[in-house]
């Protein structure tokens, strides 16, 4: 099954039941998702279908930030694990988060780092634009479409001979500028967030500071491909990283709301920051 879904798509990774973590995903989303339906249910009292909502959003919001958290660190289950485990207290607190920017943001992170092996074929760069394209007009983050272009440039910088990619970061390019002149029609909103929160702006910007930390210190992965079983690249690894990173810092131009419904991409940093402090095996394993 994963042979036939990568020769369509280079950012899509099958959850495979053979490997004990994702057959531990398989297992846990759906208690998870009953979990917080449940809980809706029981505390908000807004009926079974807004029960049902929550459960199925619940579920792919945890699913997205422990898939984050593989392709910022592919060596370690920890961290995709330790994050998904923040972002599911962050759900039962209440927060919100933009499930359309989580997403953009995955499929982003692995045209940079080619966990599956293979360079992003032009279908998947059409599921980047769509997903930055949604983050910038139906979330409203306009910076996604730069975040977009800054790591299909990335990837193409990795890798000349995809030179042509780069029509498709001019496209990105194209959201936030027509965001920024068509809608929000100032700059000066942008830099300038009416009403933000110092404090908030401060503690988002110190883990965004973290994230580019985990970018720069990044050791050389060990962990091998999905498609072809060879080694990840170390620059690519990085600049998974930076590409979440700047997704972050990329919020804080939104002001308060829409910075905070980022906490998933925040999780996934820190924990990776910290997880490289603990001790782990080495050897090339498949992420």
């Amino acid at each position: 099954m994963s042979k036939a879904v990568y020769r369509l798509s280079s950012i899509a990774r099958p959850l495979e039941a053979k490997y004990p973590t994702n057959l531990a995903v398989l297992v846990a989303l759906p208690l998870i998702g009953t979990g917080l339906g449940l809980y809706a249910y029981l505390s908000a009292g807004g009926g079974a279908v807004n029960a049902l909502i929550t459960g199925l959003e619940g579920m792919v919001i945890i699913f997205l930030g422990w898939a984050l958290g593989r392709e910022a660190d592919p060596d370690r289950n920890l961290t995709a694990f330790m994050a998904a485990a923040l972002i599911l207290y962050g759900l039962v607190m209440g927060l919100p988060t933009s499930v359309w920017t989580l997403a953009f943001v995955l499929m982003a992170a692995r045209t940079v780092n080619r966990t599956v092996g293979q360079p992003a074929k032009p279908g998947d760069l059409g599921i980047v634009l769509v997903l930055a394209g949604l983050s910038v007009f139906s979330d409203g983050y306009a910076l996604m479409g730069l975040v977009a272009a800054i790591a299909i440039a990335i990837d193409v910088n990795l890798d000349r001979s995809r030179s042509l990619a780069l029509i498709a970061a001019l496209i990105a390019l194209a959201f936030t500028v027509w965001q920024l002149i068509t809608l929000e029609g100032d700059f000066t909103a942008l830099l300038i967030p009416q009403g933000v929160s110092t404090t908030l702006m401060a503690v988002i910007g110190g883990l965004g500071v973290i994230g580019l930390l985990t970018a720069l210190l990044c050791p050389v992965p060990t962990s091998v491909c999905d498609a072809r079983g060879e080694a990840l690249s170390h620059a690519r690894v990085r600049g998974g990283r930076l590409v979440i990173s700047l997704a972050l810092l990329a919020g804080m131009a939104e002001g308060n709301a829409l910075a905070h419904a980022l906490y998933p991409l925040a999780c996934v940093l820190l924990v990776t920051f910290i997880v490289r402090f603990i001790p782990t095996g080495r050897g090339a394993v498949k992420t």
